[in-house]
């Protein structure tokens, strides 16, 4: 026979032992429920259903697979997404200029409250030129989503620009932006994506025609190292004033990752048509967090 002091260890054996299954499985559940709803949703996704529009305003939203060659959902600099992302932005922007070069510090947020809904909000936090510095105009846009596939993805919604900026540099505009956009996934890691608009603005604004077009290819996969998803692209934005000089530019830009879920972008804006005293190039750094 056990002596009691046998029984006793042999008991707080026991339960020292359930104690640790049940921390590794507390553990492993907790580590579950942040990673396998990721895995579940992409397995679950399937293309968006006209016949099912209404369910999809309130669905939750799922991460689209890449596109069939290979061409991710992810944004670039200075163009239109016509996909939605879940993201959070930290970028700077100095503009070169003949009188004053202005620097500009901007934070995003992009949200989709479901399938077919989207929100993203832009908060520049600071914009310095001359040596002056205040808050910028901050950028509400919504959008819905109209279509989606794999391969194709067409939105369309409003950009509200609303006056929390100082007239003294370039800002205190009130507008809205109408917008169709679009991404395309046509082969060989090649993304095809553009936005046709109409800017409307009080009276410290322009009124105009917008149009972008960006192509770009993503040449290494999602695991590589240190360059994931490493991605070059060229961007093409119009701007046609109702009054006044038409705005033509280039933007070439690349995307890669940096670690997880941290995406690293760069890019320079070079006016090719422009009016005088428009900004000589704009360059452009930006961290991205997906999550």
């Amino acid at each position: 026979m056990l002596g009691t002091g046998k029984v006793i260890q042999i008991a707080e054996s026991e339960k020292m032992t359930m104690r640790i299954f049940a921390a590794k499985w507390l553990v492993a559940g907790a580590l579950g429920s942040l990673i396998s709803p990721v895995h579940a949703q992409e397995s679950n996704w399937r293309p968006l259903d006209p016949a099912r529009f209404g369910q999809e305003l309130i669905e939750p939203w799922i991460k689209v697979p890449d596109g069939s060659s290979g061409a991710p959902r992810q944004g670039w600099l200075n163009t239109a997404d016509g996909f939605f992302t879940r993201e959070a932005h930290l970028a700077y922007e100095r503009l070169g200029a003949d009188r004053a070069d202005t620097d500009r510090g901007l934070a995003r947020f992009n949200y989709p409250f479901s399938r077919r809904l989207w929100a993203g909000l832009e908060i520049p936090f600071v914009k310095s030129s001359g040596g002056k510095a205040a808050f910028g105009d901050l950028t509400l846009t919504t959008q819905v989503m109209l279509a989606e596939t794999r391969d194709l993805s067409v939105n369309a919604g409003v950009g509200y620009e609303l006056p929390t900026g100082e007239r003294r540099l370039g800002d205190g505009v009130l507008g809205a932006i109408p917008q169709v956009n679009l991404w395309a996934d046509i082969g060989a890691g090649v993304a095809v994506r553009g936005r046709l608009a109409y800017a409307i603005r009080d009276r410290n604004g322009q009124d105009g025609f917008i149009a972008n077009l960006a192509l770009g290819q993503t040449i290494t996969p999602p695991e590589a190292t240190p360059l994931g998803q490493f991605t070059y692209y060229l961007s093409a934005n119009l701007f046609q004033p109702d009054k006044g000089a038409t705005f033509f530019s280039l933007t070439p830009g690349i995307r890669t990752r940096v670690a997880g879920d941290l995406f690293f972008l760069a890019g320079v804006e070079v006016p090719v048509v422009a009016a005088r005293g428009e900004f000589n190039y704009r360059a452009i750094g930006q961290l991205v967090y997906g999550f």
